[in-house]
């Protein structure tokens, strides 16, 4: 395994971080315990960010294909949307049922697409 696979494989391990913090937020119900909550936010937010930074970094190496590009930048959508319902879920206010399954759909499309993206990258390489 080249190290290009191994930090996608951190991605992935990033991944259920998130996931495994947002179930258990979610089964401990709210008000949120506040240090489960920041680490949740603040892991994927941070996930987002390296996501960002490699791609960028990536891309200087070795420009990508505009499908690659494409790609990327519905996987960061979905990642940036994913947050904002998250942050819409998270206030102590009376939201509309879709913002809730809007907040719980929205993770797997995340993943999905940030796979495609990945696979598209090291598929090439």
């Amino acid at each position: 395994m080249n190290i290009l696979q191994l930090r996608f494989v951190n991605i992935g391990l990033f991944f259920l971080v998130i996931f495994a913090s947002g179930y258990w937020l979610h089964h401990s119900g709210k008000p949120y315990g506040a240090i489960l909550f920041n680490v949740h936010k603040l892991i994927g937010f941070g996930l987002f960010v390296l996501l960002v930074v490699r791609i960028f970094q990536l891309n200087r190496a070795a420009p990508l294909s505009a499908i690659e590009w494409i790609s990327f930048v519905v996987a960061a959508l979905f990642f940036v949307t994913t947050i904002v319902f998250g942050g819409l879920v998270s206030i102590d206010k009376s939201w509309p049922a879709i913002v809730s399954l809007a907040h719980k759909l929205l993770p797997y499309l995340t993943v999905i697409s940030t796979a495609v993206s990945l696979y598209l990258l090291l598929k090439n390489k």
